[in-house]
């Protein structure tokens, strides 16, 4: 007897809890407020719990949206009416009431609350998302034989874990290097210098609050004024700590503003170099955040900047995507954003890198691409991302690992996009080009491409 066909399982109305285990991650996506979640395709997606971020370009129309909003969930609305302004008529709404789950004894952030508020607002037509969360485009082993893999959702972190007295330490990828064999110096020659402006996690400053750039070969990147430096691990600021969490150990990306200023400076050396803190010594940032730093950053640099480097990224919906967008492109003005493709070996879009209007680098090895960078069509340029070295904390010894002096050597298209970045710069201050215009000229049709991963910037 034929037994009756199984029905297909509902689909995702926008984002549920992903049914995969963290495993040895659980710990710090907990300490982190990273959720892990299946969005509407069943593919992986991280969102912080608790927050949304709606489009609010039109007030009248949605302040009729929140009167029809209340009729049903008047909490709701109060909570969407007294959000957080944000860059690109987009508002940040905290939601209160976030969950756990516990899936086979980890305890782990829900996104119930996330997925019923986006589909209360979706019922009175106000275009809504959840807050990504934005990851540094995880520095890892250059070479994956022997590396420690974790895998969630088709994302992967090469790290090692270490049992602590205070929890499970992720350590950091990067390995202690010699200085470079050359340093080129700057030409001064009097041209109007490119402004560059880093996203990341910050800068490693002498005194840990903003007095004075820690690295000798950084002394022209600029500290700005109200340099925001928190002992609060949770509160994401400019300055680059080596160990937030207080665990004993380098933090997973500690460091990775630093490095990525240096390779700026390395290709670059006459940029003007600034540097805003968008994502933690762990790697994460988040949508809201990132766009409310950039701002700021446009507001104490006293207006915007040609090149915007952003060694970062997460997945996401392409109608999301969009929305993200509406924030961050009217900020880049006429500038350029640089962004690193990922280190996830797929094909799958990595935004804000896959946004229209933004440069896409991947990661080129020995031989061709490198076996960790994301790929395909909507990449644009490529750079050598294994084994670069660049500039770290002046002084770092690991309980059981190595000592840190000055440099460090790192891989990850998150090392290609600065490399990109300094190129473009380097031809604004040659010819006095624009960034865009710059950026064509580069990547013309008569320079090489390598297949999926754009325009070769062989630096």
């Amino acid at each position: 007897m034929n037994s009756a066909p199984s029905q297909p399982p509902e689909p995702i109305s926008y984002v549920a809890d992903h049914p995969e285990p963290l495993g040895r991650l659980a710990e710090a996506f907990d300490r982190r407020r990273i959720a892990m979640a299946a969005g509407a395709d069943g593919r992986l997606v991280l969102l912080r719990p608790d927050e949304v971020l709606v489009d609010r370009s039109d007030d009248a129309a949605f302040e009729r949206a929140l009167e029809r909003l209340a009729a049903s969930n008047r909490h709701l609305a109060d909570r969407l009416r007294d959000g957080e302004r944000l860059p690109g008529a987009l508002t940040r709404v905290r939601l209160g009431g976030e969950s756990r789950v516990d899936g086979g004894g980890e305890r782990r952030w829900s996104v119930d609350a996330v997925a019923d508020a986006v589909a209360a607002i979706r019922a009175v037509d106000v275009p809504v998302m959840g807050n990504y969360v934005l990851l540094g485009s995880q520095g890892i082993r250059g070479n994956p034989v022997g590396a420690e893999a974790h895998i969630v959702g088709g994302m992967m972190f090469t790290a090692e874990t270490t049992d602590t007295a205070n929890g499970v330490a992720l350590r950091t990828t990067a390995d202690p290097a010699a200085p470079p064999g050359f340093l080129r110096g700057p030409l001064q020659s009097g041209a109007k210098a490119p402004r560059v402006l880093v996203l990341d996690t910050g800068l490693r400053t002498a005194d840990g609050q903003g007095a004075s750039v820690e690295h000798p070969e950084l002394g022209t990147v600029f500290v700005h004024s109200g340099w925001h430096a928190d002992p609060d691990p949770l509160v994401i600021d400019d300055e680059d700590e080596a160990d937030d969490d207080g665990l004993g150990y380098l933090d997973f990306e500690a460091g990775h503003g630093t490095f990525i200023a240096g390779v700026v400076r390395q290709v670059c050396p006459d940029a003007e170099i600034h540097i805003a803190g968008v994502l933690s010594s762990f790697g994460d940032g988040d949508v809201a955040s990132m766009l409310l730093r950039l701002e700021r950053a446009i507001t104490e640099a006293g207006g915007p900047f040609d090149i915007v480097v952003m060694s970062l990224g997460g997945y996401m919906s392409d109608e999301d995507a969009e929305l993200f967008g509406r924030g961050l492109l009217p900020l880049l003005g006429d500038g350029l954003g640089i962004a690193a493709a990922g280190n996830q070996a797929s094909s799958r879009k990595y935004f804000p890198a896959a946004l229209t209007g933004i440069v896409a680098v991947g990661a080129l090895g020995e031989d061709g691409r490198a076996w960790f960078s994301n790929f395909g069509g909507w990449v644009d340029a490529c750079a050598p991302g294994i084994d670069v070295v660049s500039t770290f904390f002046a002084d770092v010894t690991e309980p059981d690992g190595p000592h840190f002096q000055w440099w460090a050597r790192w891989s990850g298209t998150s090392f290609s996009a600065p490399k990109v970045a300094g190129a473009i710069a380097q031809e604004m201050y040659l010819t006095g080009a624009t960034a865009k215009d710059a950026w064509t000229r580069l990547s013309d049709y008569q320079r090489y491409r390598y297949p999926d991963l754009g325009t070769v910037f062989n630096v």
